[in-house]
């Protein structure tokens, strides 16, 4: 078993030597007692004691010599023996005194038997450590705390310095010898707990928090765990959020080096550095998070990423890779998103990956599917998929198909046919033409069969119409408005029920900056029943 020598006691217990020719005292051990404490213990008085404090001075009388001394924590008068006394002038050192403590009239004395002279703590505290293995930490502490409480004692600021620096090493060497530990970040996030309340010099305090917190980082793979380590960052390290100058520090090697190993590199790095080294910790936590929710989640990827660029500016290629992540999720899973899904997904494609050719192939993409799932005896279907086709894609034709392939499976439809003459059809026997435009003498291009009477419709697609013209061809006011904005593009939607009809209309403006009035960009028609699933509309 090893043994540890507990420094606060190291020299104090002297063997007690009784006077020349005088008998054996009845006390057999002495008692060790701080300084400060003589003065105020009247139940030593009679009894061997043993001090371990600093010279204030020795006193000289003649034909004595130095026959006194008085220690610099009490005002206990310590008599020397002849053979104790001092030969010239010494030097006030720390000392260890023994002897009996006694009143004379109504001061406090000790006869001294026992004089050991040391050298100055910060000697001893140096040649201590030095006799020590170099792995031993408890016994380092253990010198740091006396060190440490000498200083105070003696309001020695160098005393205390030395402490702390040894303090640190002895975390260092400690946190070391966790690494084998089933949860060895955990010890370690103890360790720097720990030192943080006993104000152990950094950086090793902080060093042990990076070493922890990347080692949690790196083993966590669910989002859940990703959050439990962001607050304890902003825990130690409160500014590291809001610190975005220290993100925009370049650290280049430092790099690679807390890369390998952070609390190594975190200890060897100067302040400023440290500093940026905390904020990357930080947004090292926010990315991962960012990154596993938008795998988890492609439908959350636009959103992730306006995240990353509000609370990670330093790192501008984070929003990117968010939308380049939540792009691929979405195509291996596209049937599943709704409408509303797709169109933010396409916007952000094209503004912020400059590419409107992915965009415009993801919209296709996600119609075909839609297509693909119609079923051949539903004529809603096609008409709400027909409004799909010219909101993302402006395909009047595709959108004509699919209307005539609702008509087939329904001949009559009054929905139908309302969704014929909004984009401005006319029925014409049993065939839908487009309205052919007026002559100046009122006369229609298109000539009409003899005997047929073409149905009355109703006002015609509204694309580019601005909003008071709008109102004018409907003739009534929306049932509601639902305004929505995305960097720069505000879309307002104006919503009608269509009379004695089992529809909604949707008519959509677009907001572009620099213009004075928005203009309609989409216009269409929803049977109220369709309004569910993958058909949902853009509210």
């Amino acid at each position: 078993m090893r043994t540890f020598v507990i420094p606060i006691l190291a020299g104090l217990l002297v063997p007690l030597l009784s006077p020349p020719g005088q008998p054996a005292m009845a006390q057999t051990e002495p008692v060790a007692v701080d300084a400060a404490d003589l003065d105020r213990r009247a139940d030593l008085v009679g009894k061997i004691v043993v001090i371990n404090d600093r010279v204030r001075f020795y006193q000289y009388h003649a034909g004595r010599g130095y026959d006194e001394l008085y220690l610099k924590r009490t005002n206990v008068v310590f008599r020397l023996p002849a053979r104790l006394r001092p030969e010239g002038s010494p030097r006030p050192m720390p000392v260890v005194v023994q002897g009996r403590l006694t009143r004379d009239q109504d001061q406090l004395v000790c006869d001294v038997v026992t004089l050991k002279v040391l050298p100055n703590d910060l000697d001893r505290l140096d040649q201590a450590i030095s006799a020590l293995p170099a792995r031993d930490f408890e016994n380092r502490k253990a010198w740091a705390a006396w060190a440490e409480a000498r200083g105070k004692a003696f309001k020695e600021n160098a005393l205390i310095q030395r402490a702390r620096s040894l303090e640190a090493e002895a975390l260092r060497l400690e946190s070391e010898q966790k690494r084998v530990t089933v949860d060895a970040p955990k010890e370690w996030l103890a360790l720097a707990e720990e030192a943080r309340r006993r104000n152990i010099a950094e950086p090793e305090p902080s060093a042990l928090v990076h070493k922890a917190l990347q080692a949690k980082l790196a083993a966590a793979s669910k989002s859940d765990s990703v959050k439990e380590v962001i607050p304890l960052i902003e825990r130690f390290f409160p500014e590291a959020a809001r610190d975005r100058a220290s993100g925009q520090i370049d650290l280049g090697r430092w790099n690679e080096a807390y890369a390998n190993d952070p609390g190594a590199a975190y200890r060897a790095a100067p302040a400023d550095v440290r500093k940026a080294l905390n904020r990357r910790l930080w947004a090292d936590a926010v990315a991962k998070l960012l990154e596993v929710q938008a795998a988890l989640d492609p439908r959350s990827a636009i959103e992730l990423a306006s995240r990353a660029e509000t609370e990670l500016p330093d790192r501008p290629q984070l929003a990117t890779k968010l939308l380049n992540t939540g792009l691929d999720q979405a195509r291996q899973n596209l049937g599943s998103l709704r409408l509303a899904e797709v169109k933010a997904l396409a916007q952000a494609i094209r503004e912020k990956l400059k590419d409107p050719q992915a965009a415009l192939e993801l919209d296709r993409n996600w119609l075909k599917i839609q297509r693909d799932r119609l079923s051949a005896t539903d004529a809603e279907g096609p008409v709400a998929l027909a409004a799909f086709y010219e909101d993302l894609l402006q395909d009047r034709a595709a959108a004509r198909e699919l209307l005539e392939r609702a008509w087939k499976i329904d001949p009559g439809s009054k929905e139908v046919a309302e969704a014929f003459r909004t984009r401005g059809y006319r029925r014409v026997k049993d065939q839908w033409v487009e309205a052919a435009p007026t002559t100046a003498a009122g006369e229609t291009n298109s000539p009409t069969a003899a005997g047929s009477r073409p149905e009355p419709s109703s006002p015609q697609g509204l694309r580019g119409k601005t909003p008071d013209e709008v109102s004018q061809l409907m003739a009534s006011k929306p049932e509601g408005k639902v305004i929505s904005g995305t960097r720069g593009q505000i879309i307002e939607q104006w919503i009608f029920l269509v009379p004695n009809q089992s529809q909604v209309r949707y008519v959509n403006f677009l907001h572009i900056p620099g213009e004075i009035l928005p203009r309609v960009v989409s216009d269409y028609f929803l049977p109220r029943n369709v309004l569910k699933g993958h058909l949902t509309p853009v509210r």
